[in-house]
């Protein structure tokens, strides 16, 4: 190497090493740009996984969470790679306070944890994570109940994807339950079309709900009504006559918990809904079937409605009792 060229050789060391000094010789710095709306779910993933011995900060990595500028309904939110996460705004505005946390911290399974989606189920047929994605397999649905006592199991899953399956995967209620015998007629209502009913006082024990009804002319989503005084605090069950049979509540209670389409339980006629409080819990039966349990939570109104969500036409009430158990 000849004297010029060990010059400029020596030059470029020194300019390298005073570049590694300056970070990265005008590198960008980490980004971290999360807007208030997203950020108490940012904290709660962050003391979550430090509760489970992940040090997360993002102070290395940065990130990045937006509202996506063109609409897409496909999918509620994206994990677009280098720590940058965009949400679907009409879907956000949409979900409940647990399941925004759900699906931020989804993304941030993606964008942090660098977890894949994962379809399997539980033995009760529930989604064994909430990073259950596409392609969902076929005949099932996107839908998790991430709040109430199953909240904890899914939110330690993130972290610790050997989880063992929860308790709760074994509750379950048999209709001919003994401990309702000697429940006492509180509400009785016969053939309608619509209703609504105070039920006052059955909120401090134990109850039953028992409807029959069809859908009648209506093409939407028919079925019951109970325990608010509006949309956000209420919970619906009931059925369409294509099948479709859902668990919901307004984004004041849990959120959408349970769908089925094309289910066999829905008969073609006259169908039972019976909803039964027992202790913490509410229990679900579709003709005198199990279907599903989930938390109870002290309502904002003791009242039992008709619902019907369709433009068109009308379902028949035969009966609707309200029992105190």
């Amino acid at each position: 190497m000849d004297g010029k060229a060990h010059f400029i050789m020596n030059r470029v060391i020194v300019l390298s090493i005073f570049c590694f000094s300056l970070v990265g010789c005008g590198a960008d710095e980490p980004v971290y740009d999360v807007p208030l709306t997203f950020q108490p779910y940012v904290d709660r993933f962050i003391d979550m996984a430090a509760e489970y011995g992940h040090d997360i900060d993002f102070s290395d990595t940065g990130l990045t969470i937006r509202f996506r500028e063109r609409v897409d309904l496909e999918t509620g939110g994206v994990c677009r790679g280098d720590h940058l996460i965009e949400i679907e705004k009409v879907f956000w505005e949409d979900l409940s306070e647990f399941d925004k946390e759900g699906l931020i911290f989804h993304e941030l399974g993606h964008c942090e944890l660098f977890r894949g989606h994962r379809n399997d189920k539980l033995p009760n047929g529930e989604w064994a994570s909430r990073m259950r994605g596409s392609p969902i397999p076929e005949g099932s649905n996107a839908v998790i109940n991430y709040a109430g006592s199953r909240l904890a199991y899914y939110r330690q899953e993130f972290f610790n994807t050997a989880l063992a399956a929860p308790d709760w995967v074994d509750r379950r209620a048999e209709y001919d339950d003994p401990a309702i015998l000697n429940r006492i007629e509180v509400v009785s209502i016969q053939n309608q079309e619509t209703f609504e009913e105070s039920a006052i006082g059955i909120s401090q024990g134990n109850f039953e709900i028992e409807v029959d009804m069809i859908s009648g002319t209506s093409e939407g989503f028919v079925g019951i009504q109970f325990m608010g005084a509006a949309n956000d605090d209420r919970i619906r069950v009931g059925f369409n006559r294509d099948g479709l049979f859902a668990i919901d509540s307004g984004n004041d209670v849990w959120g959408l918990m349970y769908l089925e389409e094309d289910f066999d339980k829905v008969l073609d006629g006259a169908n039972k809904i019976t909803i039964r409080r027992q202790g913490d819990f509410y229990y679900v039966f579709l003709n005198e079937e199990f279907i599903y349990w989930f938390d109870y939570k002290i309502p904002q109104r003791e009242s039992v409605a008709s619902l019907n969500a369709g433009t068109l036409g009308v379902p028949w009430y035969m009966s609707v009792k309200v029992y105190s158990i």
